[in-house]
C-alpha cells in the first residue's frame, strides 16, 4: 500500500511467497479490511490487481488487516509504517501479531531489512500476552539455531535476552493470584527459549529447581518440568544426563517419560549427543517416537551433523521403525537442520545412491529448505550485527 495525495491510498496486489524462483503470478478476489486510528474498522472486496482507498487522514495510522483475519500479508509504505509503530499502544493484540509476522515474513522473503521487524520488536508495548510474545520467541529460536557455529552468536544471545527477559520478569518463576489463564504457558516458553539462550539466571534457577524436584518431585509444577528438564539438560554433565535418563526409564506417565527423552535430546555437549542417539535403536520409546528422536537431537542440541552421521550409519534399522510415507522423508528431513549449502548437494549425492524415487519430492523440498536457510544467514547476519553494534545499551 502507498498514500498519496488529498487522503488517498492506493492498493496493488501480487503473489507473496518466501524462496519461491519464478512463481507464475495469480490474482485473487480479496476481502480487505481496514482501520484508521479512533475509528470503526471497514469492508472492501478487492476484485482487481489494484484498489484505492479515499478521505484516509495523512496523520492518522491506518491498519489493514484488522486483527490478521484475512490470508493476505501487507507491505506498507515508510510513513504508513512509522504511523503504526507510533500507534502499537492503541492497537489490538491481534493486529500487533499480524504486524510482527507480515514484518518477519518480508525480511524472509528480502523485501524488507531485518530493521523494520527488529525496530517494530523494540518499540512494543511492555507486555506478557502469550501470542505476541510466542511470535518474537519463534524468531529468536529461528535466528539462534541459524547462528550456531557463527564467530557472532554471542552478541545475538545477549541481545535476544534483552528482549524477552522484560517479560519474564514480569511473569516470575511461580504464578501470582489473578494472573491470566495462559501465563503459565507464556511462563514456560519465556524459561525455555532464555535458557537456549543461555540466560545465567535462568539456567541457575532451572538446576535449583531440578534438584528440589529429584528430592519431591510435587515441589515442581507440571506445566514447568518440561522446560525445565530441556534448560538442565541443554547444559548437563553425564551425571545430570544419567538422572534424566533415569527418570525416563522408571516413569510409567508417558508425559513424564517424553519429558525426559526430549530434553536428552538437547544436551549440547557433544559426548552426550552421541550417547542419546542409539536410544533411538532400543524399545525405550515407542517406535514412532524412537525413530524421530534422531530429528529431535539433530535440532536441538545443534549437532545436526552428529545425529545426520548416526542416522547414515544406521538408516536400515532407522527405517525399519518407520511407515512408508515417514521412509520417503526421513532422511531428507534430516537435512533441514543444516544452513551450509554445501549440505544440499551432500543429499542431492545420497539420495541419488540410496533413496527410491518415491522420495524424490521430499529432496527436493528439503535441498529448497537448506539453500534457503544459507541464503538467509549470509543476507541476515551483516544486518543483524550491524543492528546490535548500534544499540547502546548493549555495549
Amino acid at each position: 500500500m502507498k498514500r498519496g495525495e488529498n487522503g488517498n491510498v492506493s492498493l496493488s496486489q501480487e503473489r507473496f511467497t518466501v524462496n519461491f524462483r519464478n512463481a507464475p503470478p495469480l490474482q485473487w478476489k480479496i476481502p480487505l479490511t481496514y482501520s484508521v486510528a479512533g475509528q470503526a474498522p471497514t469492508s472492501l472486496l478487492m476484485t482487481n490487481k489494484t484498489a484505492e482507498l479515499k478521505n484516509i487522514p495523512a496523520d492518522r495510522a491506518l491498519k489493514l488487516n484488522v486483527n490478521g483475519t484475512g490470508n493476505y500479508r501487507v507491505e506498507y509504505d515508510g510513513s504508513s509504517w512509522n504511523l503504526l509503530l507510533g500507534s502499537l499502544a492503541n492497537l489490538s493484540v491481534e493486529d500487533r501479531v499480524n504486524l510482527l509476522s507480515d514484518a518477519w515474513a518480508l525480511v524472509q522473503a528480502n523485501r524488507a531489512a531485518l530493521s523494520l521487524y527488529l525496530g517494530l520488536v523494540e518499540k512494543l508495548p511492555a507486555s506478557t500476552e502469550l501470542a505476541e510474545r510466542e511470535q518474537v520467541i519463534n524468531v529468536v529460536d529461528f535466528i539462534n539455531r541459524l547462528l550456531i557455529g557463527h564467530p557472532e552468536r554471542e552478541k545475538f544471545l545477549g541481545y535476544a535476552r534483552s528482549l524477552l527477559r522484560p517479560s519474564f520478569d514480569a511473569l516470575g518463576w511461580d504464578p501470582k493470584a489473578g494472573e491470566p489463564a495462559n501465563a503459565g504457558n507464556l511462563r514456560a516458553s519465556l524459561i525455555a527459549a532464555l535458557g537456549d539462550l543461555n540466560d545465567p539466571e535462568i539456567v541457575s534457577g532451572c538446576r535449583e529447581r531440578f534438584q528440589k524436584y529429584l528430592a519431591n518431585p510435587k515441589s515442581l509444577p507440571p506445566d514447568l518440568r518440561r522446560p525445565m528438564f530441556a534448560v538442565v539438560a541443554r547444559y548437563a554433565d553425564e551425571a545430570t544426563w544419567n538422572k534424566l535418563h533415569e527418570l525416563g526409564l522408571k516413569t510409567t506417565s508417558i508425559e513424564e517419560k517424553q519429558n525426559s527423552y526430549d530434553a536428552l535430546a538437547g544436551a549440547i555437549d557433544p559426548k552426550l549427543a552421541k550417547k542419546t542417539l542409539p536410544i533411538a535403536l532400543t524399545d525405550e520409546l515407542p517406535t514412532s517416537r524412537a525413530l524421530f528422536l534422531v530429528s529431535k537431537v539433530a535440532r536441538q542440541s545443534e549437532h545436526p551433523d552428529i545425529a545426520w552421521a548416526f542416522a547414515a550409519a544406521n538408516m536400515k534399522a532407522l527405517l525399519a521403525k518407520a511407515d512408508a510415507l515417514a521412509a520417503n522423508s526421513y532422511a531428507p528431513s534430516l537435512f533441514t537442520f543444516f544452513s551450509e549449502s554445501a549440505r544440499a548437494n551432500e543429499l542431492k549425492a545420497y539420495a541419488k545412491a540410496n533413496l527410491p524415487a518415491s522420495s524424490a519430492r521430499e529432496v527436493v523440498k528439503a535441498v529448497d529448505e537448506v539453500e534457503f536457510r544459507s541464503e538467509f544467514k549470509q543476507r541476515l547476519t551483516p544486518q543483524l550485527i550491524a543492528w546490535i553494534d548500534n544499540r547502546p545499551s548493549l555495549q
